[in-house]
């Protein structure tokens, strides 16, 4: 009988030991702790063996808080040129250029766990010193608990990390602070603590912003490589989905239009790809408001996922396609996301794309349903589609959790404004910020935060592919048609068109004037979309250049509302101010020292000072006419000519009627005391 004991027991231990992973774990006080982490796929067994006592690797430490905490591999983009890596631009005139995307360290190019470094990197867990990161060397024990303690609790805030990780972590009191190589095994102790724990969870949020339209790859002013495209967006959601399954995919607004592909389609194909993505929800941003209101409506009713409204009315009441906020329930948390749109947003749109639209006050929109949502969930999000109101919404309204910020188009980290964080996610298509929340217990203990830009080294998805192409297909053989040609580059840039004088948008401001032959004729900057490199032009470069639906309309005004109009179009400068005027037929000077409203010097005709008594006749389009960017005084003129033609379709006819254009900046707009 005893006999029989030892012989079970014996085939037990051979049963056991035949289904370990590493031969070399047995007498690891931390065996569990790894054969944990291996069960989850974070450590890898070569050729059987883990290694317990050996010193864990820079690298290998990367690669495992990596996988532990859910965060992205980042894949660099190798180029020959030498840049300085860049993170962030505040700059709305910032673009992603290959400085954004190059590797964050000299001597991690091609090695072994590259993309799991610059996971860490990216949410700036670690830091690279003089260029190098030394993968292959030690991590100490104390490197290796703040790093970890960087992820779980984020470092936009001052705090005690090592005390923090203290609470969370059961291992040797002094691990922690060891300022000596740690072993694998103990890592592999630390790491476990939150491996298959019930009392952690991670939910993670992404979120995109102002796409305005750009499903494909597109090269930023000064950009020397595409970045962007909506297929690797997709392919980089589904690798996320295949990681993480507590996720979230928010749009923060101004998604569907005002590139050829998506205009000519009135934002479908966005909608389809968004689809296709497994979107949550997006907020209405204003340019959602560029086309007619029952074109929102139709693709509202395509699209799978909510279109969010809180403080959008129509006929004064909600309407029915518009919901002000969700509730998600996701790793056992119900999260409440709130959609709010710039309450200023009709100013910016034309005036029939809003007909019976009205917008309740956003910070009291914002406060109302706080107080509504709030009882019902753990945590609160807006969606907020408020350009530079993004960062008074917490002042006024305290009690959001996370604010995705839209309208604003920058790159930057996250900040903590009165309990909030707001959250940037660029714009373009150039990128997808990450944020995940960490939680303990049902409570949020920190956050991490990544940009993941959309360089062309990354995978695409093809059946987006597919989509693509087939709109772009479509596009191209209406728009390929050579309709003139230009000797000299054509600056449309969003530094240039809202700043100062264009060569570019005094052609389109002369082909207004061509067209209704009156005295004057003006362009708003933000109505210059594009530039045009020089050699042939095409309809799609006009479609481009000049995307929006806004019709050609001339009026009558006295010399003082034509002063009126472009003191009101600089009154914002240095701000990249879409209002700002383009002339033709006008020559004026401001001097930008002055207040907004007293800048204007002079406005002459061919040298001939404008005589404030006299009527003259003024080209527009009908955005400014009818009240947009806040230009009023248009609203007391009598229109004289109404057409049929948009403003792209002006500026064609005029390159077609004079067959070689070559402009150039003739002192139109002179500035004293320029900001830049």
């Amino acid at each position: 009988m005893l006999r029989s004991k030892f012989v079970l027991i014996a085939l037990i231990l051979v049963c056991v030991l035949s289904f370990a992973t590493f031969k070399d774990i047995a007498g690891s006080p931390y065996s569990a702790a790894i054969e944990k982490l291996h069960a989850s796929g974070i450590v890898e067994a070569f050729d059987g063996y883990f290694y317990p006592a050996e010193a864990l690797s820079r690298a290998d430490a990367a690669e495992w808080i990596v996988k532990t905490f859910k965060l992205s591999t980042i894949h660099s983009m190798k180029i020959e040129e030498e840049v300085e890596k860049k993170f962030v631009y505040t700059d709305p005139l910032g673009v992603i250029d290959e400085a954004f995307v190059v590797p964050s360290a000299k001597d991690i190019v091609d090695s072994e766990g590259e993309e799991y470094i610059e996971g860490l990197i990216k949410v700036r867990a670690e830091e690279v010193v003089n260029g190098e990161y030394r993968p292959f060397e030690p991590i100490t024990a104390a490197e290796f608990g703040l790093a970890v303690a960087k992820v779980l609790f984020g470092v936009d805030e001052p705090l005690d990390y090592e005390a923090k990780l203290r609470e969370l972590v059961y291992a040797p009191a002094e691990l922690l602070s060891l300022d000596r190589p740690l072993r694998r095994e103990e890592a592999a102790q630390i790491l476990s603590n939150f491996v298959e724990n019930p009392d952690f969870t991670i939910i993670t949020i992404l979120a995109t912003a102002d796409i305005h339209g750009h499903i494909e790859p597109y090269f930023p002013s000064g950009a020397k490589y595409p970045v962007g495209a909506v297929e690797k967006m997709a392919f980089f959601v589904n690798t996320e989905r295949a990681m993480q399954p507590n996720l979230l995919l928010l749009d923060v607004g101004d998604a569907p239009y005002n590139t050829n592909v998506a205009n000519l389609f009135e934002g479908e194909p966005v909608i389809k790809i968004m689809n296709m993505m497994g979107y949550d929800a997006m907020v209405l941003g204003n340019h959602d408001f560029d086309f007619p209101f029952n074109v929102m409506e139709r693709n509202s009713q395509l699209a799978n996922f909510p279109f969010l409204g809180a403080n959008t009315l129509y006929l004064g009441e909600s309407p029915y396609f518009l919901e002000p906020y969700i509730i998600k329930e996701i790793a056992g948390l119900k999260i409440a996301i709130v959609g709010l749109t710039d309450d200023s947003s009709a100013w910016y749109t034309h005036p029939r794309n809003v007909a019976g639209i009205t917008f309740e006050e956003q910070y009291s929109a914002a406060q109302r349903v706080l107080d509504e949502v709030s009882p019902q969930v753990d945590l609160v999000f807006a969606l907020a589609h408020l350009h530079g109101g993004n960062r008074v919404l917490p002042i006024k309204v305290s009690g959001y959790d996370l604010i995705f910020e839209g309208g604003r188009d920058v790159v930057a980290f996250p900040e903590k404004i009165n309990g909030s964080w707001v959250i940037s996610s660029g714009k373009h298509a150039e990128l997808i910020s990450k944020t995940n929340l960490n939680i303990y217990r049902g409570e949020v203990i920190g956050i991490n935060f990544a940009h993941v830009f959309m360089s062309q080294n990354l995978p695409q998805d093809e059946a987006v592919v597919e989509v693509v192409e087939s709109y772009v297909s479509q596009l191209d053989d209406r728009l390929g048609t050579v309709i003139g040609r230009t000797e000299v580059d054509l600056d449309g840039e969003r530094g240039t068109v809202r700043l100062k004088e264009s060569n570019l948008a005094n052609a389109i401001a002369d082909s207004l004037r061509e067209m209704t032959g009156t005295d004057f004729a003006i362009q708003n900057g933000g109505g210059v979309r594009a530039s045009v490199p020089a050699g042939d032009i095409t309809i799609k470069d006009a479609y481009t250049v000049l995307p929006f639906d806004n019709l050609v309309v001339a009026v009558k005004a006295t010399g003082k509302q034509i002063w009126d109009i472009l003191e009101h179009g600089i009154s914002a400068y240095p701000a990249a101010a879409g209002q700002f005027l383009q002339v033709s037929g006008l020559e004026y000077t401001f001097d930008a020292s002055k207040p907004p409203y007293e800048r204007l010097i002079s406005v002459t005709s061919n040298g001939v000072p404008l005589d404030l008594e006299k009527t003259y006749t003024l080209t527009a389009n009908d955005f400014l006419t009818g009240g947009g960017d806040k230009f009023t005084m248009f609203l007391e003129m009598e229109k004289t000519i109404v057409t049929k033609s948009f403003l792209r379709d002006a500026f064609a006819e005029y390159v077609e009627r004079h067959g070689t254009i070559a402009p150039v900046n003739e002192g139109r707009i002179v500035i004293i005391n320029p900001a830049n």
